[in-house]
């Protein structure tokens, strides 16, 4: 989706802001954004406290309270927060180095024709953190304010996105050196083939609010194009490989989850079912690091109303105490116990060596089928969809604490503290969860390309698919003590992009993107759950579509997109429209925003639709072009 949005405001920018001297150009721009977020809501109810209970002098157990619940949603306008205060800088430097063979004009390369260096800058500040020392944190969650460590990872950014040297060695082959995107895929959104350069979705969400070209996290390679003759009635025959020498940066997509942040992903975490009813530890029981510190159980079904980053504010309760029966009554109340709460990680990421170099080719051809069908065949082996598991090879000393028992898999118990209890609320020790993470180069398998029906229909028709032999999910321990497994995965996309003359809307063609995207895990194990950033159970069929319709209006000036997005199995989706007003050679407006619509609450939503209506957007940008 972001993919049209991108075109659009290009198609407004035009080239007007490029500065060239000699050998030399730059273009840029410089940008402000205001953004404010509807439908976060309000408490809906008072809270609870704990209540105790003690059968002996020396015993003491505990039934939590409840903390206060949420209303908001899609249609709540009573509630707004600010969400983003943005000043950002685009600049893009271009130096032509080597012309026709001479290196500066001066001195002869032998083997290079030609030669560019590109370099991408793109820092930023975000006043949202210095504004709200404890940001959007729910009240009642021990919010602890920000520092200023994490101010700066999260709202400062100094960043050196691209640069990359551009070889060409004749009209045929070519190289390109350097740090740099792969961009394969013919599809606008949920593409299966890109794979290459990870999503990093820790600023401005999870549903395409940026374009794609400033999400994706950049890595170091070598990329060589070779252009191949015609040969049996095929035409632009072209074969493209690339290697990474050893420069991992990450597995998956990498989101927000700091509940602090503006931009949390709005992730499910474990079902909607009360313990009470479905039992401890099922896989439609909420998470259990639901507790305050003042021993309320919170509304933590989703990541965004988690007590703290990383949960480091929540306690565990564990239901090991008796079960109480008041006078005359059938159902009783089982009383636990309050523990402390450390999630461990003892994984290490790929180090950046020569041995752990991933590698990636694709072969383009325009093959003699209608009017010429473009194909592109792609292979990647590559450190991506790494699996975390529980660490059930654990033994007890992974604490460093004496008298840890374990209690599960990768699960311990250890009799200390991490922090001082609230007085009255007593706390028997510290829960550990010890997971460890399998980095492992995959085998990815796409094909895609494009095809341009111009006799029925007038429409290019798009095409994505991939297929992953190992697919990390996580299941229920019944089907594996580690919580997770690998399964087969594919992505199936076709698109189409039509100009239509809407005479009524715009003196110019309407710019139609229609997109379906089918996703089939066709051995999904019994029960499997999304791993992150998800979380929730998991369909082995889903199917998402979206239509954008792209115009042109007021001679030109004002581009505008608008977009539904839809979630056809969990009926959820959003809508969003992205406008940029030209007012002058070098002075953009724009005016953005994304509403969350359809059924609430939902645990089987991939792409988190359905959790983010508490987090609409509303969008204001100040463009000033150099």
């Amino acid at each position: 989706m972001a993919a049209v949005a991108t075109v659009g405001t290009l198609w407004a920018s035009a080239a007007m802001a490029t500065i060239t001297q000699g050998d030399f150009s730059v273009f840029g721009f410089f940008e402000t954004r205001e953004s404010g977020q509807w439908g976060e809501g309000s408490s809906s109810k008072d809270p609870s406290p704990a209540t105790f209970y003690s059968p002996t002098v020396t015993s003491k157990f505990v039934y939590p309270g409840q903390s206060y619940g949420m209303t908001g949603g899609s249609f709540d306008f009573n509630h707004w927060d600010l969400a983003e205060a943005r000043q950002l800088a685009d600049v893009r430097p271009d130096y032509h180095m080597v012309k026709n063979y001479k290196f500066l004009g001066r001195f002869d390369t032998l083997l290079i024709k030609d030669a560019d260096f590109f370099a991408y800058y793109r820092p930023w500040y975000d006043a949202y953190g210095s504004i709200k020392s404890d940001g959007r944190q729910e009240p009642n969650t021990d919010v602890v304010p920000y520092t200023s460590r994490t101010l700066q990872a999260q709202y400062f950014k100094n960043d050196l996105r691209e640069w990359y040297a551009q070889l060409n060695f004749t009209d045929n082959l070519s190289a390109r050196i350097g740090k740099q995107q792969v961009i394969w895929t013919e599809a606008d959104a949920l593409s299966g083939t890109e794979v290459t350069n990870p999503v990093n979705a820790t600023w401005h969400g999870v549903s395409s609010a940026e374009s794609p070209e400033d999400t994706r996290t950049n890595v170091r390679m070598i990329k060589l194009n070779y252009i191949l003759p015609d040969f049996y009635k095929t035409a632009n025959n072209e074969l493209e490989a690339f290697i990474i020498p050893g420069d991992f940066e990450g597995a998956a997509i990498d989101v927000q989850e700091d509940p602090r942040n503006p931009w949390v992903a709005a992730s499910s975490l474990g079902g909607g079912c009360p313990i009470t009813t479905c039992g401890f530890g099922g896989l439609d029981t909420p998470f259990p690091v639901n507790i305050n510190q003042n021993g309320q159980s919170l509304n933590v079904s989703e990541l965004p109303n988690g007590g703290g980053y990383h949960f480091l504010q929540s306690m565990v309760w564990v239901p090991i105490g008796p079960t109480v029966y008041p006078p005359g009554k059938t159902k009783g109340r089982t009383y636990g116990q309050f523990y402390d709460f450390i999630a461990q990680s003892i994984g290490r990421t790929p180090s950046n060596s020569l041995e752990n170099s991933e590698f990636g080719v694709r072969y383009s051809t325009l093959l003699p089928i209608g009017n010429g069908l473009q194909a592109s065949f792609i292979y990647l082996y590559e450190f991506r969809d790494a699996r975390g598991s529980a660490c059930t090879n654990c033994g007890l000393g992974i604490t460093g604490i004496p008298g840890t028992v374990k209690v599960g898999p990768g699960e311990f118990i250890a009799p200390t503290l991490v922090r001082t209890p609230r007085p009255g609320v007593a706390v028997a020790g510290t829960l550990f969860d010890v997971s460890e993470t399998d980095y492992r180069r995959n085998n990815f398998f796409g094909a895609t390309g494009t095809y341009y029906d111009k006799d029925l229909t007038d429409i290019v028709y798009r095409y994505d698919v991939l297929y992953q032999p190992d697919h990390a999910v996580g299941v229920p321990s019944f089907v594996s003590p580690t919580g997770s497994a690998w399964t087969q995965f594919t992505r199936w996309i076709i698109a189409g992009d039509r100009p239509t003359y809407i005479p009524w809307l715009s003196k110019q063609h309407t710019f139609l993107t229609a997109q379906y995207t089918l996703t089939w895990q066709p051995d999904r194990p019994t029960d499997a759950m999304f791993a992150s950033p998800q979380g929730g159970k998991n369909r082995e069929i889903q199917n998402v579509a979206f239509l954008a319709a792209t115009n042109w209006l007021m001679n030109g000036q004002l581009t505008a997109l608008n977009t539904v997005v839809w979630d056809i199995d969990d009926n959820v989706g959003y809508l969003s429209t992205t406008n940029v007003y030209r007012y002058s050679r070098n002075v953009l407006f724009g005016l953005n925003s994304y509403w969350f619509l359809g059924r609430s609450g939902r645990f089987t939503d991939p792409d988190l639709f359905s959790r983010s209506q508490r987090f609409n957007e509303l969008e204001f940008t100040f463009t000033y072009e150099i």
